[in-house]
């Protein structure tokens, strides 16, 4: 059988050797790059941001992919072979579970025909992403890549696999099906595990001019994620772009961000379009069927060769099988059903959608393009240039049976289970321009996003409403209440505000407990860390020893907690108690809760020789060019918290088995406050600095500003960027 060449073209991509280090490209090619390039112009300014202008939006975007390349071409390398599914081809064996996961939902015959579906304008952009990567592979031949040595402009709409832990799929599950791998019992037991649980999350907020000094609308674009994973930058073209912000790496939207006349950012929600349905599988006349309303039909199944590197090096192949029935593929399996995942996958139209609001000039332009109901699992904060402020809890939303547990497989034998329809963004919880003058999401519950419980919200849906009121929910209410007449620098330092509602909330119920214990050696152990605590007023701060032990002790609280939950726990309760939501010392009895405390008393001993540290003494930030935190290279103290304490300044440390103290690895990562006025202006923060170069004056050069909160003012206009140009350039000039 004869292959379509551009099938043919596809599959060979996923078949280049790993050991090929130069990219293969013709001279044509190389030539049309080459001028496209001298058509893109990249300004660095004083803080090393880069400011991309070109004539056309597709040759700003080969601007953008180029710079992201300079910085992190590993980690951009590292999300598009993710893409690709061929992470086991760098990682090993182990890993191929996840590829396998991403060529259940696309691969790259699927990604051929979608470029081919896609709009004209929109394939031009997609030509510009692929061009400034490989200009940057033609110009740098230095460069080794750990696999790729060419992208194709279809790689950037393998966009839309959903994450299997956000998924409610647990990965032993997943492997026990098709690796053939025994899952883990659960126990239940109650009991503290190794690790600390793992939080993270992000901060919205949008100021009416009624609560702003100068009387213009101010947008807080606050994510909390993995550190260097973002890249601050601007992009300008004469079609019209002018957008300012952080992409995702390896990706060419703006996903949080700003332009002259409005701003938004995504904050997660547990809002979602992933659903788990139990099919009925039998064997019948030799094949596999499935029940669904009073009949049988066939279980699709698609055969998978995907490679992997061996140990002892070259590369090794395994072949999968994996199912599907008219709800999704089969993730996983009970002793009785097959679970299939239904979720949705608009590739085109989620790409589309979050250009298209990069270039929305009001608020009736952004809704036009948010309106294509896309995007799944994030909120929109908004704000714009005509004072306008906006809030929508989650974007495609399906109408279900409001009565059945959504976050649990549904019965996949009927047809009343199905989805029916898609919500209205009208539909959803939103906001706009509320009376209060603010709105706030910390991924909560848009029940409190302006303050008071809305009782009228409280009636929709529940399965739209799964979020909890997290404790940063709670602190930025408080904080944004108080808020009049306010500035840039005022929303600031309102977001590193260091009152800990968690603290003020279960500190006194680890006192109770502590009062109930009748143990004379434990009350005698712990009389001074109580004592301590007791005269604690719930702010976070470097020198306080009161903050180290409640941190630590929240840690095994939200251990003790999760150990309750029913066995498998969903995505959603998990998160509600790592995010600090659902965190309850209702049903942990009094001498656990203090045996909690007498455990971070005596490792707080072994790791300092005292349990009176500083929370600055353990919480330390740190940037190494080997990513190894150590306790012999110079770090800062960090009075931030995680954000199950209600840290709006969430900073989650870790301990790691060579160090002493905690070194930060997820928090602020790009972080502006955007004043839209008829000038524009914002202040910003990136972790640590702009470069990854360690001799840079940019690597380091942000770190205190991103620690106490003391922001760059940026340079947005064109006269402003060239009156502050460090460096300026074309892609490829030496």
């Amino acid at each position: 059988m004869k292959l379509p060449p551009y099938l043919f073209f596809a599959l060979s991509c996923l078949f280049i050797s790993p050991l090929t280090t130069k990219a293969q490209f013709s001279p044509q090619e190389a030539d049309e790059l080459a001028k496209q390039a001298k058509g893109v112009e990249i300004v660095k300014d004083t803080y090393g941001v880069p400011h991309v202008y070109a004539k056309t939006d597709a040759d700003a975007i080969f601007g953008l992919m180029y710079v992201q390349c300079e910085e992190y071409f590993d980690k951009v390398e590292t999300s598009i072979v993710g893409r690709l599914g061929r992470t086991a081809e760098l990682e090993g064996e182990a890993a191929i579970y996840r590829d396998l996961w991403t060529h259940m939902y696309i691969d790259s015959a699927q990604a051929v025909q979608l470029y081919k579906k896609t709009p004209d304008w929109l394939k031009k952009l997609c030509d510009g992403y692929a061009g400034g990567i490989n200009y940057y592979l033609i110009t740098h031949p230095a460069v080794k890549p750990k696999l790729l040595t060419r992208v194709e402009p279809w790689v950037i709409l393998m966009n839309n696999v959903p994450a299997m832990g956000g998924s409610n799929v647990g990965e032993p599950d997943f492997k026990a099906f098709y690796l053939k791998e025994v899952a883990q019992a659960a126990t239940g037991s109650r009991s503290f595990t190794a690790e600390p649980p793992k939080n993270d999350g992000s901060n919205g907020w949008a100021l009416a001019p009624s609560r702003t000094k100068n009387k213009k609308a101010i947008l807080l674009i606050n994510p909390h994620s993995e550190y260097y994973g973002r890249l601050e930058v601007q992009m300008v073209s004469n079609e019209g772009l002018n957008v300012y912000g952080a992409p995702f790496l390896g990706q060419f939207n703006i996903f949080q961000g700003f332009n002259e006349f409005c701003g938004w950012m995504h904050p997660v929600s547990l809002s979602d379009a992933k659903d788990l349905y139990a099919e009925v599988v039998e064997r019948r006349n030799g094949r596999l069927m499935y029940r669904y309303n009073g009949a049988w039909k066939s279980v699709d199944s698609t055969t998978h060769e995907l490679r992997y590197k061996k140990k002892g090096g070259g590369l090794g192949t395994k072949t999968f099988v994996t199912y599907r029935t008219h709800h999704g593929p089969i993730v996983y399996a009970t002793a009785t059903r097959w679970i299939a995942l239904k979720t949705y996958e608009p590739n085109i139209d989620l790409l589309a959608m979050n250009w298209l609001k990069t270039k929305a000039r009001n608020l009736k332009e952004f809704t036009t393009a948010i309106n294509k109901r896309a995007m799944v699992g994030s909120n929109i904060v908004y704000a714009d240039k005509a004072g306008n402020i906006a809030y929508w809890h989650g974007n495609f939303v399906p109408k279900k049976n409001p009565l059945l547990d959504w976050r649990r497989p549904v019965d996949g034998t009927t047809p009343a289970t199905e989805w029916q329809g898609t919500h209205e963004l009208t539909d959803m919880p939103h906001y706009l321009n509320p009376a209060n003058g603010w709105i706030q999401n910390c991924n909560s519950t848009p029940l409190y996003a302006i303050g008071k419980l809305d009782t009228v919200m409280l009636k929709l849906p529940s399965y739209m409403l799964p979020d909890g009121h997290t404790p940063r929910a709670v602190h930025a209410v408080r904080v944004l209440t108080l808020l009049k007449n306010a500035t840039m620098d005022d929303v600031i330092a309102a977001s590193y505000d260091n009152y800990l509602p968690s603290g003020e909330r279960f500190i006194p119920s680890l006192v109770a407990a502590y009062n109930a214990v009748s143990s004379d050696s434990i009350r005698t152990k712990l009389a001074q860390p109580i004592e301590v605590l007791k005269q604690w007023d719930f702010r976070a701060d470097t020198s306080s020893v009161a903050t180290t032990l409640a941190v630590h002790w929240m840690e095994k609280i939200i251990q003790l907690d999760m150990a309750r939950l029913a066995k498998p726990a969903t995505t959603e309760e998990q998160y509600a108690l790592t995010n600090g939501a659902a965190i309850t010392t209702e049903f942990i009895s009094p001498m656990e809760q203090v045996t909690a405390l007498a455990q971070v008393v005596a490792e707080l001993e072994k790791e300092f020789g005292t349990w009176q540290v500083a929370w600055g003494t353990d919480n330390r930030f740190q940037r190494t060019a080997d990513n190894e935190p150590s306790d012999d290279k110079p770090s800062w103290a960090v009075p931030a918290t995680p954000g199950f304490m209600g840290s709006l300044n969430a900073y989650v440390s870790r301990k790691t088995p060579k160090t002493h103290k905690r070194y930060g690895i997820t928090g602020n990562t790009f972080v502006a406050a955007v004043e839209f006025g008829d000038k524009l202006r914002a202040k910003t923060i990136l972790t640590g600095g702009a470069s990854t170069d360690p001799s840079s004056p940019h690597y380091l050069d942000q770190v205190k500003g991103y620690i106490n909160g003391t922001y760059k003012e940026i340079y947005f206009y064109k006269d402003e960027v060239y009156k502050h140009a460090e460096k300026i350039y074309h892609p490829g000039d030496k």
